[in-house]
């Protein structure tokens, strides 16, 4: 009985760590502020936040000209994440998550209008993919009372059939 109750606590640990490292990739915030420079470019500093309120990361990328949609390369199905172009050519992540086409359209347009704009300085957030909390935490939680369900029982059978047992 006590190996049946270790071998559930180190599937249980093992669920919370998988959790536990889907929560600190995918739900990040990221926010921008933008400052347009003498030169037309922008110098941006992104922050990402864990759960949109604990910050992480913390970067500056200078010299920022444009903002454009990139894709992983479609080897398996495509996803999408939006990069600042540098006036060098270079390319840096706006975030580092990939995902569908939509939201990612959707973040290019709205900093390219406010770069086109002629403000001096913006700010926009990414906010965290919620649905990713929602998905894996229904799976862990399905996960916990499945396990309890089918371990529980096997180790409420041996205590019951141990205890009606009499002593020799």
């Amino acid at each position: 009985m006590l190996k049946s109750f270790f071998l559930y606590f180190a599937i249980m640990i093992g669920s919370l760590f998988f959790f536990l490292i889907f929560v600190l990739v995918f739900l990040n915030s990221t926010e921008i502020a933008c400052a347009r420079q003498a030169d037309e470019t922008f110098t941006c500093n992104t922050q990402t936040l864990m759960l949109g309120k604990f910050p992480m990361f913390e970067r500056e990328i200078t010299q920022i000209i444009d903002v454009d949609i990139f894709d992983d390369g479609c080897s398996d199905g495509c996803s999408y994440r939006a990069e600042f172009i540098t006036s060098d050519g270079g390319q840096v992540p706006v975030n580092e998550v990939y995902t569908n086409y939509n939201p990612v359209s959707h973040r290019v347009n709205e900093l390219k209008r406010r770069m086109n704009s002629g403000e001096s300085s913006f700010e926009y957030k990414i906010e965290p993919l919620w649905w990713v909390l929602y998905l894996v935490g229904g799976l862990f939680l399905m996960e916990a009372v499945i396990l309890t369900l089918t371990m529980g029982a096997g180790a409420m059978r041996e205590y019951i059939a141990g205890r009606d047992q009499l002593p020799q």
